[in-house]
């Protein structure tokens, strides 16, 4: 039984690593570990393909010994054309308590669609974190997150998490000063000016010098090898149109509310599973581009109709939880299942 004090994501985050070191499992965390156990969203690592079955049966044991009431696997980008694309995504879900965990598998760090740094690369000189894990090598994550800060240029809502990033990685390269001999070794030779833009503020400059580095990188990846590059491409594109736009991550739910009031509730609903990282993103407007940005990344989208063919029904005298409860069933049920513990319907 748990321990009613006991932080469950923490313990279970702390376990699942200590048992991937006692399995064998070859695996690196890629960033925002600096206040493990915990995470500010998701946990994102690269592991061996060969060991992902035993990922996701020691993530299924952790599911169990502590008591999780569901355990999904999401296999939107696990069905990519090229393993450069594939991704593995395990859920945890507690309930009604709306604790969530969420582990995400990568197989390579990608620029503009193709391998920068792949599996066997970012597996070979990994470091052994003391707190009981091991993350890639930090030039690697550093120089990575260069082209992190620069997608971050310009995105509404980014501010905090773009000077955090961007104070990061000068104090990195700043203390290690060998960014431009460690770029060069991976084809971006000339990325260290963008130093100077990123710490005078300029990011406008910044973000112009990062995707003219990012272009001439793809130009001779590609030119090295011409029909491994087409395919990568060619596969990248059908990807996204197969799981972008016919069979998105996200979903649509048919919602009954009559009333401001009502939808006001809906919201708020939303906006808590937001804030536990049930969901990514929602929107209950009419507005096509949202309504497909939200899809794209996995969140909801409201369908407001008549209460016959709603699924969830906000009207007066219903019961609030019965709508929560309904929305976390549709959540957990779009994946399948590795462990579900909730009662079977009578």
């Amino acid at each position: 039984m748990l321990d009613p004090e006991e932080d469950v994501e923490a313990a279970t985050v702390i376990e699942f690593f200590a048992r991937m070191n006692a399995e064998g499992v070859e695996y690196a965390i890629l960033r925002n570990y600096e206040s493990f156990p915990k995470f500010g969203h998701d946990i994102d690592l690269t592991v061996r393909w060969d060991h992902l079955s035993k990922w996701k049966t020691i993530a299924k044991s952790c599911a169990v010994d502590h008591e999780w009431t569901a355990l999904t696997e999401c296999n939107h980008w696990a069905r990519s054309s090229s393993r450069e694309h594939c991704a593995q995504t395990l859920r945890f879900y507690m309930m009604p308590s709306e604790e969530y965990l969420e582990f995400d598998a990568f197989h390579s760090l990608l620029i503009l669609g193709l391998p920068f740094a792949d599996e066997d690369f970012l597996l070979h000189d990994r470091v052994w974190d003391n707190r009981g894990f091991y993350r890639i090598n930090e030039r690697v994550e550093n120089l990575f997150r260069l082209l992190q800060i620069a997608s971050l240029c310009n995105k509404s809502g980014a501010e905090e998490k773009l000077m955090r990033y961007r104070d990061r990685v000068l104090l990195f390269w700043d203390k290690v000063a060998d960014l431009s001999a460690f770029a060069a070794s991976t084809g971006l030779s000339d990325i260290a000016a963008s130093l100077d833009y990123l710490r005078s503020g300029d990011f406008q400059s910044f973000r112009k010098e990062i995707d003219r580095q990012k272009r001439a990188w793809w130009i001779r990846w590609i030119s090295a090898r011409p029909l491994r590059g087409i395919k990568i491409t060619f596969d990248r594109f059908a990807d996204y149109l197969r799981l972008f736009w016919l069979s998105p991550c996200g979903f649509k739910v048919r919602v009954c509310a009559e009333t401001e009031d009502q939808r006001r509730q809906l919201e708020q609903i939303m906006k808590q599973f937001r804030s536990t990282n049930f969901i990514h993103a929602f929107a209950a407007s009419r507005n096509m581009r949202e309504r497909q940005w939200v899809l794209e990344r996995g969140g909801i989208v409201v369908d407001w109709v008549a209460e016959e063919r709603a699924e969830v029904i906000m009207g007066p005298g219903t019961d609030q939880e019965a709508a929560i409860a309904k929305l976390l069933t549709l959540i957990v049920d779009r994946h399948p299942r590795i462990l579900d513990r909730r009662a079977s319907p009578k």
